[in-house]
C-alpha cells in the first residue's frame, strides 16, 4: 500500500512516519509534502493508494490541493481542530483524526480504509454521513480532556498554575516558560510541540513556532504587512522582538478569535 503524507510540521510528519511502520499493514510511504503548490504539481504526475492529510498547510488548506484536482483517493484527515471534520467529508475523506492520535486510533483508521476498499464503498457527502459524523463528533468532545493545569517549582515549593490563569507558553533555546497575567514568569517542563496537543483549541493558540497564546492575552493585533499580523501581549514577555502571525496560520487565528 503506497502512502503520500501531506504535513508541514516537521515533528508531525516525524511522528506520523514513526507510527505508520508500527502498524500491522503492509506500507510503503511514498512521498511527504508540505504545501498545497508542491502537492498540486507532484499529484499532477503521481499517485498513490492513501493520503494522511493534515488541513491547515503553510500556503493554504489542503483541501484547495483536493478541489483543484479533483482527487479521488481515499483520505485520512490528521488536524488538531474539529471545526474542519464536516468540510473534509466532502472530498474522499476515510476517517478524520483529531490530534494527538496514539496507535491505536490510526490502526482503526486504517482498518476503516481496509474495509472500504474490500467492500468497495465510496464516503461521498450524504445526509447520513453527515449525522453520523456530528453525532461522534459530539461525543468526542464530551469524553476528550484537555490539560487545565500546569505543574511548576517555584523554589522548593511545587505550584499548580489554572489554565485561566495562564497568559501563555514561550519557548526560548530548548525551554518552555509558562508566563501567568499576573506577569509571573516560571519554567515549564514540556515542549511547545507536546503542549499544543494537551490545551484546549477553544482557549489556546499557536500563534507561531515560539508562543502558544490564550485570547485574554492578546493586548493589539496590528497589521505587519499583506502577509503577517503583529500582536501585543500583556503582560508583555521580557524581550522587544514582534511576535509575527505568519500567512499560513492568519486564516485559523482569525477563526480562533471569532469562536
Amino acid at each position: 500500500m503506497e502512502v503520500v503524507i501531506i504535513e508541514d510540521e516537521d515533528l508531525a510528519a516525524d511522528s506520523l512516519k514513526k507510527l505508520l511502520l508500527k502498524t500491522p499493514y503492509n506500507l510503503n510511504i511514498k512521498k511527504r509534502l508540505e504545501s498545497v503548490s508542491e502537492a498540486i504539481e507532484w499529484f499532477k504526475q503521481n499517485n498513490c493508494d492513501l493520503i494522511f492529510s493534515d488541513v491547515s498547510l503553510g500556503d493554504g488548506e489542503s483541501f484547495e490541493i483536493f478541489e483543484a484536482l479533483n482527487i479521488d483517493t481515499p483520505i485520512i484527515f490528521t488536524t488538531a481542530f474539529d471545526h474542519y471534520a464536516i468540510q473534509s467529508f466532502q472530498f474522499h475523506a476515510v476517517d478524520y483524526l483529531l490530534k494527538p492520535y496514539n496507535q491505536i486510533k490510526l490502526n482503526k483508521a486504517l482498518e476503516k480504509y481496509i474495509n472500504t476498499q474490500k467492500h468497495k464503498i465510496q464516503f461521498y457527502p450524504n445526509q447520513q454521513n453527515l449525522d453520523n459524523l456530528i453525532s461522534r463528533l459530539s461525543n468526542m468532545s464530551e469524553v476528550s480532556s484537555y490539560q487545565t493545569r500546569f505543574l511548576i517549582s517555584k523554589g522548593e515549593e511545587l505550584l499548580s498554575i489554572k489554565s485561566e490563569e495562564t497568559a501563555y507558553f514561550m519557548a526560548e533555546d530548548k525551554s518552555l516558560f509558562l508566563f501567568t497575567r499576573k506577569g509571573e514568569v516560571f519554567l515549564y517542563d514540556d515542549t511547545l510541540y507536546n503542549l499544543e496537543n494537551k490545551l484546549s483549541p477553544k482557549d489556546f493558540f499557536k500563534v507561531n513556532r515560539k508562543f502558544i497564546v490564550r485570547h485574554n492575552a492578546i493586548k493589539s493585533i496590528i497589521k505587519y504587512s499583506q502577509s503577517r499580523l503583529k500582536i501585543e501581549l500583556q503582560p508583555a514577555p521580557n524581550f522587544n522582538a514582534s511576535i509575527l502571525i505568519s500567512a499560513k496560520n492568519i486564516q485559523s487565528f482569525k477563526e480562533w478569535l471569532n469562536n
